[in-house]
Parts: structure tokens; sequence; C-alpha cells
């Protein structure tokens, strides 16, 4: 069974560079495809190989990267939007719980959608 790479380097005393990368052959590897980032895909993204093989993508095509940046702009205004809605302190208790329990959902849901560092922003309709 192989060790990770964090396991192998401290094992080595001091390591060097060329421990580093001698470990890298000795040890667990990551897969070369993953799902794609857009929850609701089951799509395959794959590590790019070959001359000139380019970056890495996250998503599977361009239509699911813009279906996962709409949606996550949509849940993280409306988190933004009930949060303000929770700070008025004319709420009734009931109507409290089912802002602050909608509001849960929203991040619960969020944190499948997470800044990728492109294209995330608030929903324009």
């Amino acid at each position: 069974m192989k060790r990770t790479l964090q396991t192998y380097l401290q094992s080595v005393a001091d390591p060097s560079p060329i421990d580093v990368v001698r470990g890298l052959d000795e040890t667990v590897q990551p897969g070369t495809e993953y799902p794609c980032l857009n929850p609701v895909c089951d799509q395959m993204c794959a590590w790019p190989s070959g001359y000139a093989a380019g970056r890495p993508t996250r998503f599977c095509s361009r239509s699911c990267r813009q279906m996962f940046d709409r949606v996550r702009a949509r849940l993280a205004w409306e988190v933004d939007t009930l949060e303000e809605w929770l700070q008025r302190g004319d709420l009734l208790a009931k109507d409290r719980a089912a802002l602050e329990r909608a509001a849960g959902q929203r991040r619960w849901a969020l944190e499948r959608y997470p800044v990728t560092g492109v294209g995330a922003g608030r929903p324009t309709s």
C-alpha cells in the first residue's frame, strides 16, 4: 500500500528537493478524473495530457459552468436578502423561524457551490 506524500516526507530527515521528487513516484497520486464541479452534473473532467495540454477543467462544459455560476449567485443573493430581513426587529417569532430555516437551507445548498474564482456574481434577473 502506497503512502501519502505527507507521510513519506515525515519519514525523511531534512528532505531535499530530490527527496520530494522521488516521493512523487513512491506515493499515492491524485486521480486523473473527477466529477464536474456542478453538483447537479454527473459528467467527468479529466486532467489534460499530451503536448500543450492546457489548464485542467473544473466543469464538463461551458453551459455547465454558466449554470453553476447562476445558481451560486442566486443562492448567495437569497442568503444575503434573507439575512437582511432577519435583522428587522418587527418579525413575529413564526416568521423569524421561517426566514432562519429558509436562510439555513440556502447556506447548506451554497456549500455545494464553492467559489471558483471565475464568473461569481449577483444574479441579473
